[in-house]
Parts: C-alpha cells; sequence; structure tokens
C-alpha cells in the first residue's frame, strides 16, 4: 500500500491543478446556480407600491401582510413618486390605503377602503387586488365578528363583555396557531398531520449531486491513461499488479473526496441551511462510495477516452433524471415506491443507503478484481 501511495503522490505532483479543479467544480457550480435561482425568483416578484394615509394599528397590520406575501416585491411611497413610476412602467400597481380604514372597519364600513391605480402594462394587477382584498377582508370580517358578539352581549344583559380590541386580538391569536392548510397522512394505521411546506425550486444537494458525478466520471480517466496499451507491458514488470494498484487508488481517491465531501456540507449548512447530522454524512458517505465504484467499473470496461466520456455524460444525466433531482418524483414514488432505487441520487437526496446498488457495485468489482488475478497468474 506504501507503493501505491507514493506512485500516486507522484502524480498528484503534475495532476494536482486539474485535480483540485475536478473536487472544486461541484461546490462552486451549485453555490452559483443557488444564487443565481435566488435572484431569479426575487427579480421575478411583481413590484408595487403602497400609499399608507393613515397611521393606526389596523393599517400598520395590512401593510406587514401585504409585505410579507412572497410574491410581492411591497415598496413604501408617496403618492405622487408612486404614480410617477408607474406611469414609468417601474410599478405593476399601486395601493393606497385611505384615512379612516380602521374607522370604517370598525363601523362595519367595506366600501371603498382601499384605493388601486394599474397602467396598460400591470399583468399581474388582477391577482395583486385578489390578495389585498382577502387582507381586508380579514379584517371586515374579524370587525363583523366583534359586532355581533358585542350585540349578543347587549341582547342577554351580560355585565362582563370583551371591547372590540379584545374580540379582534383574540382572533388573530386563533388564526396564527392553527393552520388553516394542513395535510393528512396515513402510515400503517397512524395518524400525522403536517402543515403545508413551500418545497424549493431546486435542492443544493440534487444540483451537487450532478456535477459531483461528471466530475467524478472525470476524475477516473486515469485508469484509462495509466493503462493504455503504451503502458501495459510495464505492468509485467513491476511488483504490483494493476489490480492491486487500481483498487489501491480506488481507495486513495475516495479518502481525497470524501474529505472534499464534508467540506461541502458544512458550506450547505452554513448557505442554504441543509441539516447536517450523522444520517446525511453517512448518505453522502456511500453515495460517494457508489459513484466512485461506479466511474472506476465504467472506466475498467472502456479503452478509448472518447467514449468512457460519452458514457459517463449519458449515465450521469440518467441518474439526475430518475433521481428526481431535476424533476421532482413525488406522485411516482407514492405510487411505485421501488423508483426510488433506480437512483443513488434519490437516496442521497433522501438520507438514505442506496443499499442495492452497493450491493451489485460491490459483487461487480469483486469479481474485476478476481477476474484480473487469474490472468496475472
Amino acid at each position: 500500500m506504501k507503493n501505491i501511495l507514493f506512485i500516486r503522490w507522484m502524480r498528484l505532483k503534475k495532476e494536482w491543478r486539474s485535480h483540485i479543479c475536478w473536487m472544486l467544480l461541484p461546490i462552486v457550480m451549485t453555490v452559483l446556480i443557488m444564487q443565481g435561482v435566488e435572484t431569479w425568483q426575487a427579480e421575478t416578484k411583481v413590484p408595487i407600491a403602497l400609499v399608507v394615509e393613515e397611521q393606526t394599528e389596523m393599517a400598520a397590520r395590512l401593510v406587514d401582510d401585504i409585505a410579507s406575501t412572497e410574491l410581492l416585491h411591497t415598496q413604501l411611497m408617496p403618492l405622487d413618486e408612486a404614480l410617477h413610476r408607474l406611469q414609468q412602467h417601474e410599478l405593476d400597481s399601486v395601493f393606497v390605503i385611505r384615512e379612516g380604514y380602521e374607522g370604517n372597519i370598525l363601523a362595519n364600513r367595506r366600501n371603498q377602503l382601499i384605493d388601486a391605480y394599474s397602467s396598460n402594462r400591470s399583468f399581474a394587477y388582477q391577482a395583486v387586488v385578489e390578495t389585498i382584498t382577502s387582507y381586508a377582508q380579514q379584517d371586515a370580517a374579524r370587525s363583523k365578528a366583534a359586532f355581533v358578539i358585542k350585540q349578543l352581549f347587549s341582547d342577554y344583559d351580560m355585565e362582563d363583555e370583551w371591547s372590540y380590541e379584545e374580540i379582534i386580538e383574540r382572533s388573530r391569536e386563533r388564526q396564527k396557531s392553527e393552520a388553516l392548510l394542513q395535510s393528512s397522512f396515513n402510515y400503517y394505521d397512524k395518524d400525522n398531520t403536517t402543515e403545508e411546506q413551500v418545497l424549493p425550486l431546486l435542492k443544493a444537494w440534487g444540483v451537487w449531486a450532478f456535477f459531483a458525478i461528471i466530475t467524478t466520471f472525470f476524475l477516473f480517466d486515469w485508469m484509462l491513461k495509466e493503462n493504455r496499451p503504451s503502458m501495459r507491458q510495464r505492468w509485467l514488470f513491476t511488483e504490483i499488479s494493476y489490480e492491486k494498484y487500481a483498487s489501491g487508488s480506488l481507495l486513495f481517491f475516495t479518502v481525497i473526496i470524501f474529505f472534499m465531501d464534508l467540506v461541502t456540507a458544512f458550506i450547505f449548512s452554513s448557505l442554504f441551511q441543509e441539516a447536517l447530522t450523522i444520517r446525511v454524512l453517512i448518505s453522502l458517505f456511500s453515495f460517494r462510495l457508489t459513484i466512485n465504484l461506479l466511474a472506476f467499473l465504467l472506466a475498467s470496461v472502456n479503452k478509448q477516452l472518447f467514449m468512457y466520456y460519452i458514457y459517463s455524460l449519458g449515465i450521469a444525466l440518467l441518474l439526475i433524471v430518475i433521481g428526481g433531482s431535476i424533476i421532482p418524483l413525488y406522485g411516482l414514488t407514492g405510487k411505485w415506491p421501488w423508483i426510488e432505487e433506480l437512483s443513488p441520487v434519490q437516496s442521497l437526496l433522501n438520507g438514505t443507503i442506496p443499499l442495492i446498488w452497493l450491493f451489485i457495485l460491490a459483487v461487480l468489482f469483486a469479481r474485476w478484481v478476481q477476474k484480473g488475478g487469474k490472468v496475472n497468474a
């Protein structure tokens, strides 16, 4: 093993630049793509302006609700500036919370609470109007409920009555404590209720897996370069057989690349809030071992670099697509659970171990080593 490590170290002195580039490429490309997607999502938000003419608690809460809407980029500005920017088509629409908003809501008057302005290029005007109207209707519904409750207190001559503010505040607390949208799933007669979650457009580990598979294949082209016809005769005069050298090199590259994978896990945990647990690290190691064995065996059956690169790109694309990295497979996996076993990428995303892949590749690797030993004998 020392001889193998010495040989690999000698070769790394000449090839360390290319190896470092291949190992850093998945991290760099994933960060660039994820940041690009985040920037694109921010730029695709609908720009609107809010003109607040009333400084009351209810109006401030309405502004907060509108500003917290994910698909809206809300800006507060005076009416003149907002209308000017609307004419310049810098804004999709302008909404004015008029003076007396809270008083009209508490008095159960719902007409002309908010003024809206649009242009001939306000493509999302109707959708934004419906969104803002829904928030105003929530305030009106709370006020109506408070009015009815106070009327009941009056009809039944009850002394301990609540104020409008107390009733409205209790309504808001109830809305926050109870999710309006829930999905219920039953597994083996066990009930589990989960709140609806917004799924990200891309997963960091899914993007990384695509580049990790491609770069791993390109890193393992050393098998073809160091076993080309002009160098095969040299192995006959060495103490180490080519099979032992290749197996030791596989172990060497697995350790080195997995160390870079650990750095990747820490970076993703910091930048993208990805989970960093023992389960994730075990799944990451099993994925790395699977891909390295796959690249090793693919290189062992190819004789030409060009065809090896073609097969590598094809296999990488196939594994990514059926692994659910680009197109989610939630519907298919629910109907056919065995689809998850078709790609180690799905196991990486789920935090599991691709046992079937590891078993098949381990058997093929053992067969390759045994066959090489018989040839040498």
